[in-house]
């Protein structure tokens, strides 16, 4: 036991260490200039937010979430062509919407989504409400138990909902032949009694 506790101190000596001195280089002033990530670029201009943005494997489009649609606070999904700088929405307008990721065929895409949601409008009107007198603090994201997986094609059209298990079921992506996603769901949360 003495043994274990002069380990346990060692480690807390050297994380108190290293702590110290990343302590200072932690953040960057607004004088000093970024060298971890250079050349950046923004490429979306439109809406208070943008997102999540992920590129198809030959990098000429982007899929990505932007809070833009009108009378809709929440997040919409969209491809960006980075050749022509053209957007188009991918997602139906209505309802929160996130995670998009473009299949290895470049033909469809998979996004998550609420709206199917039958509160859809109180959840909007609460949005609305909330940010007239927005409180200060911490950025969080909704797990809202109403996003289902969907699958489109780049325009939004043949759309088809591919999870319909209550929970949030989201963070999908494509495997590489395209023949299955892998994605997050907290359903068992609302099937199963927890412990």
């Amino acid at each position: 036991m003495k043994s274990v506790s002069v380990i346990f101190l060692i480690l807390i000596g050297i994380a108190g260490s290293v702590y110290s001195s990343l302590q200072g280089t932690a953040s960057i002033t607004k004088n000093e200039q970024n060298t971890i990530i250079t050349s950046s670029k923004q490429i979306t201009f439109e809406g208070p937010r943008s997102g999540e943005g992920y590129f198809n494997a030959d990098g000429t489009k982007m899929i990505f979430q932007s809070e833009r649609h009108l009378n809709n606070p929440f997040y919409q999904m969209y491809i960006l062509d980075l050749k022509s700088g053209q957007t188009q929405l991918v997602s139906t307008g209505t309802g929160k919407t996130t995670c998009g990721w473009i299949h290895p065929t470049q033909k469809t895409v998979m996004w998550s989504s609420t709206h199917l949601d039958k509160n859809l409008k109180e959840k909007v009107k609460k949005e609305y409400d909330e940010r007239k007198n927005p409180i200060k603090g911490k950025y969080s994201w909704s797990f809202d138990d109403q996003f289902s997986i969907f699958s489109s094609d780049f325009n939004g059209k043949n759309r088809k909902q591919l999870t319909t298990e209550k929970g949030y079921n989201a963070e999908g992506s494509y495997s590489p032949d395209g023949q299955s996603i892998a994605f997050a769901s907290n359903r068992r949360a609302y099937s199963d009694k927890l412990t």
